[in-house]
């Protein structure tokens, strides 16, 4: 295994959709980053090390030893498929599950399972680096996305989570669907409002086989403007979830991602009274720095 604490290391975010990498150095900063539209369904087996190898080229020349990769990365259609770590999972536990690759250079993380009704690769890192940032040992962690994850982090461990697909969801009803026709093709307008009214709808706790239609018969009688249309499904979609959840006035939720991904989500969560904190990028990179740590004291 090539962990040496004293030197920089390569830290791996390979999902379904893109791949992102950073030196890091031993005290945790930021070196240096890259971002590449690779994700993992665009290769065959056996392409994986090659690709990882020439991309990080230049971070292997500055001083980078060894790899730490997370994410889709790891699972079946991945470089290898990992087992997953079982709840209650620490930061020691996931490291203690990583498998060694490309001649012990390259150590790919398990990814997380709870029991069997849930499983996450990924965003268990950014769990652990955003509690890392923060300095926090408990959190409810919400993670959105096209698979949106809410994390329930007790002692530094992964208790358990739920994932709901929001996204996925969303681009069916928008796509897919009758709904499609009441929405202007390629419009990426945002109209908060609209938004809001879409979470207040489902915020009243009827189903989203009900609710979604609402935009076909709002849109028929003028009650909803074409450019606003979108943003109002996305409110519905969207507060489908935080109602499952039962957001509450007053709890602490920390949101994590991109701007694009946790915009939307702070806005209905603090509509709801919630209180909430976000980080963005740098939680997987935190993340990944707390396992090679765990891999150079096992």
């Amino acid at each position: 295994m090539a962990i040496s604490p004293t030197h920089p290391f390569i830290a791996v975010d390979w999902g379904t959709s893109s791949f992102r990498a950073a030196l890091i150095a031993p005290d945790g900063e930021i070196l240096d980053e890259l971002s590449q539209p690779r994700g993992i369904l665009s290769f065959k087996q056996g392409e994986f090390a090659s690709y990882l190898i020439s991309t990080c080229a230049r971070m292997t020349k500055a001083g980078g030893q060894s790899f730490v990769l997370s994410g889709m990365v790891g699972s079946k259609d991945g470089m290898a498929e990992v087992p997953y770590c079982a709840c209650p999972a620490t930061v020691l536990d996931v490291a203690r599950g990583v498998r060694w690759a490309v001649k012990d250079r390259v150590a790919i993380a398990p990814g997380v399972r709870f029991e069997n009704e849930d499983v996450m690769r990924g965003e268990e890192i950014q769990v652990f680096g955003a509690a890392a940032v923060l300095g926090l040992r408990d959190a409810m962690m919400v993670l959105p996305g096209t698979h949106s994850k809410w994390v329930n982090l007790e002692g530094g461990a992964i208790l358990g989570f739920n994932t709901f697909m929001t996204g996925e969801i969303y681009a069916l009803l928008a796509q897919h669907s009758i709904l499609s026709k009441s929405l202007p093709q390629h419009s990426t307008v945002f109209e908060p409002q609209a938004f809001l009214k879409g979470i207040d709808v489902a915020s009243e706790g009827v189903n989203i086989l009900n609710t979604a239609f609402s935009v076909r018969v709002k849109s028929l009688f003028k009650e909803l403007a074409p450019e606003h249309a979108a943003s109002y499904l996305s409110g519905l979609v969207i507060g489908e979830e935080l109602a499952a959840m039962q957001v509450q006035p007053g709890v602490d939720l920390i949101l994590v991602g991109t701007p694009q991904l946790t915009e939307r989500y702070q806005l209905a969560l603090e509509h709801l009274g919630a209180n909430v904190r976000t980080l963005g990028t740098q939680a997987a990179w935190a993340g990944l720095y707390q396992i090679y740590q765990a891999l150079s004291r096992i």
